[in-house]
């Protein structure tokens, strides 16, 4: 029986790995320094919302709440970690002020976001440029890890714990 159960996990885990690795952005865990170095050159003021496309565990949209007293939504295409994010929202008591969806980032809604944030791919920032341009509202901030949006200036560019930049850039008032 053990033998069944341990051919079935493994089974799993496998498919599991084979999805994640076909996405546009791999989920890698993002510190707390590098976090909240993140959510300080976005600005985060309290009120404000606070979009995370690909949260993965949802620890950004959790701290900015916590932190900035933001409202934050993750956008989140994994269940495994969907499921993570919300017990983790649970468990902090901040249920009122975050939460995280199961959905397609390139198909979420984004016109109230005061701030989005971005950990992915360059192919995967390269897919949300225009759709980030019409959308956010005037002054919106755009904060990408890691990778910048191609052909953005950015206004402002910080360092991670790890030395990686973080690239904050604003919607023009003229867009």
């Amino acid at each position: 029986m053990l033998l069944y159960l341990g051919i079935a996990l493994a089974a799993v885990t496998t498919v599991w790995i084979g999805w994640n690795l076909t996405l546009d952005a791999l989920w890698q865990p993002t510190d707390r320094e590098t976090v909240r170095r993140i959510l300080f050159l976005a600005g985060v003021k309290e009120g404000e919302s606070l979009v995370d496309l690909g949260c993965g565990d949802g620890r950004i949209v959790v701290a900015a709440a916590r932190e900035f007293g933001a409202y934050a939504t993750g956008i989140e295409i994994d269940p495994v970690r969907v499921l993570w994010g919300k017990a983790w929202i649970l468990l902090t008591g901040l249920s009122s002020r975050v939460r995280v969806i199961w959905g397609n980032m390139y198909s979420a809604d984004l016109s109230g976001a005061d701030v989005v944030i971005l950990f992915l791919s360059p192919k995967a920032n390269l897919r949300l440029q225009d759709r980030l341009r019409r959308e956010l509202k005037p002054e919106a901030r755009i904060v990408s890890y890691y990778h910048p949006m191609w052909g953005w200036t950015p206004e402002e560019i910080g360092e991670a714990k790890a030395g990686y930049p973080i690239y904050l850039y604003r919607i023009p008032e003229d867009v």
